[in-house]
C-alpha cells in the first residue's frame, strides 16, 4: 500500500462521525455514601459507591438501547472503524471517526435522519414528562432527594446531542500546507500515509476475521443441531440475518476501501450463492432426512466459502510472511 492506493480511498470513501450523549439519570450522593459508611462503621467512605436514579427509572440504560439499535443495525454494518475516541473543546470523549465506502453514504444518511428523528421524539417525550418526573422523585426519594439535582427542562434538553459528521480523507501530497523544510514535510506526509495503511490493513482484518467468525459459528451450529434435543446446537434466525447483512456489505468494503481484492469477491460470490440455496432457516430445522443433509451441505459450503479468507490470507495480502 502507497501514497496512491491512500489517495484513491479518499475519491472511494468518506469519514463519518457519529457523537450522542444524553444525561445518565445517576447522581452520586456524598452524604449518603457518609451516612452509609457511618452506619456500617466504614473507614473511609470513599471506599463506598452511593448514585440515586434521580428520574425514578434507568434514563442511561432507555437512551442508551435506542442508540445501540441504530449503530448495531445501520452505522457499523455501513461502515468500518478508523480512528481512536477524541476529545472535544469542552474536554468531553466523542467517538472515533469512521469510515463509510461512498456506495453505502446515500444509505447511511437515510439511517441517520431517521435515526436521529425518531430519537428527538424520544427526548421530547422525555421532556414533556420532566416536571412530573421531578415530582415523583421529591415523593419517593424522600431526604435523598435535592432540589439542586434537577435543573430546569430548558437545560436538560440541551445535555441530548445526536450529531452526525462527515469529513473528506486527506489526499496527500496536497494537503500539507504548513511552513517547513522539504525533508519535515516529507517526514510528516509519510506519517500521514503509514498510518492510513496502518488504518486499511485494520480495516482489512477486522473485516475478514468477523466475517470468518460468523460463518463458522453458523456452520458449527448446523453441524451441531439435533432437532430432536433443540438445545444442542440451536441456531437462530437471526445468525443468518446477520451474516446475510455481513455478506450485502461486503462488495462495497472491498471496492471503495479494501482495493477490490480477489480473494475477498470469490468468497462473496459462493456466500451469496450458498444464500440463494436457502428458502427458510425454519426449514433447515425439520427432523427429517432430506433437512439433515440440507445442514450438513449449506454448514460445508459454508467454510468452503471462506476457506480461501483463512490461514496465511492475511499475510499473503499485505506481503508479509504466513506468521505476520
Amino acid at each position: 500500500m502507497d501514497k496512491k492506493i491512500s489517495n484513491t480511498l479518499s475519491e472511494n470513501a468518506t469519514l463519518v462521525r457519529l457523537t450522542a450523549k444524553h444525561p445518565s439519570g445517576l447522581k452520586v450522593d456524598k452524604g449518603l455514601r457518609k451516612d452509609l459508611a457511618d452506619d456500617n462503621d466504614v473507614v473511609d467512605d470513599r471506599l463506598l459507591q452511593v448514585s440515586k436514579h434521580i428520574y425514578g427509572t434507568d434514563v442511561n440504560k432507555y437512551f442508551r438501547r435506542i442508540l445501540n439499535q441504530f449503530r448495531n443495525n445501520s452505522y457499523y454494518p455501513l461502515t468500518v472503524a478508523w480512528s481512536d475516541n477524541s476529545t472535544d473543546d469542552e474536554g468531553h470523549t466523542v467517538s472515533g471517526w469512521r469510515l463509510c465506502p461512498n456506495s453505502n453514504l446515500v444509505k447511511l444518511q437515510e439511517a441517520v435522519d431517521k435515526a436521529k428523528t425518531e430519537y428527538f421524539v424520544e427526548v421530547k417525550d422525555f421532556i414533556k414528562h420532566y416536571p412530573d418526573m421531578v415530582k415523583g422523585a421529591e415523593r419517593n426519594l424522600g431526604d435523598a432527594f435535592n432540589s439542586y439535582d434537577y435543573p430546569s427542562a430548558e437545560y436538560i434538553e440541551t445535555r441530548f446531542k445526536f450529531d452526525f459528521e462527515m469529513s473528506l480523507i486527506p489526499t496527500f501530497g496536497t494537503d500539507i500546507r504548513i511552513n517547513v523544510s522539504e525533508e519535515l514535510r516529507e517526514r510528516i506526509e509519510n506519517d500521514a500515509i503509514n498510518r492510513a495503511n496502518n488504518n486499511i490493513k485494520s480495516v482489512f482484518k477486522t473485516t475478514i476475521n468477523a466475517l470468518v467468525e460468523q460463518v463458522d459459528h453458523v456452520a458449527d451450529k448446523l453441524n451441531e443441531y439435533d432437532p430432536k434435543d433443540k438445545q444442542k446446537g440451536f441456531f437462530n434466525k437471526s445468525s443468518f440475518e446477520k451474516l446475510r447483512e455481513a455478506v450485502e456489505v461486503l462488495p462495497s468494503i472491498n471496492s471503495d476501501i479494501l482495493g477490490n481484492d480477489a480473494t475477498i469477491s470469490k468468497a462473496h460470490q459462493r456466500l451469496v450463492s450458498v444464500f440463494s440455496t436457502i428458502d427458510s432457516v425454519e426449514a433447515l430445522r425439520d427432523d427429517s432426512e432430506d433437512a439433515e443433509s440440507k445442514r450438513k451441505k449449506v454448514a460445508e459450503e459454508l467454510s468452503g466459502a471462506v476457506g480461501g479468507l483463512k490461514g496465511g490470507f492475511l499475510g499473503k495480502a499485505f506481503g508479509g510472511k504466513k506468521n505476520d
